[in-house]
């Protein structure tokens, strides 16, 4: 009769490591809440050096346009200024726009740490997932940063 309950006190042991160990393996990823700071940009970009300018087809300057997202209390924008030398972003400031007080709270973070995470990247390809627990906020900025590049495209 001891053999089933030791079998079972094992079964039980083996089970209860698998899932302490699966969860050991999730506990890294960033939620937009928690993470500082996360930037997205193509392999081939981040191997370029800041001696050698990056061929983008952009215009240098000073680029203006409002991101839009959607947050759980409604529609929300963020004015975003980005200046542009040889397709890398050398200036970048984040005016929050937010009309819902804890979006501007938010949108009030993402613009005190989102320079820190952009300043120095090709902007080909640059997308900020998470800035400062800065929550949607990114999702304005990239929308902003898209309108950008069309801009200096032309």
């Amino acid at each position: 009769m001891r053999t089933p309950r030791r079998t079972t006190i094992a079964l039980v042991s083996g089970v209860s490591a698998v899932a302490a160990l699966a969860s050991c393996s999730s506990s890294g990823a960033a939620t937009a809440d928690t993470a500082d700071e996360t930037v997205s940009q193509p392999s081939d970009e981040a191997t370029a050096s800041e001696d050698t300018p990056v061929q983008s087809g952009l215009t240098d300057g000073t680029y203006s346009a409002t991101g839009s997202y959607e947050s759980p209390a409604g529609q929300e924008t963020v004015a975003v200024s980005l200046t542009l030398a040889d397709g890398v972003v050398t200036a970048v400031e984040v005016t929050p726009e937010a009309t819902n007080p804890t979006s501007k709270q938010f949108q009030t973070k993402f613009a005190s740490g989102v320079a820190d995470v952009v300043v120095g990247q090709p902007v080909d390809g640059l997308s900020v997932d998470a800035v400062s627990g800065s929550s949607l906020t990114p999702e304005g900025f990239n929308d902003a940063l898209a309108q950008i590049v069309a801009d200096a495209q032309a």
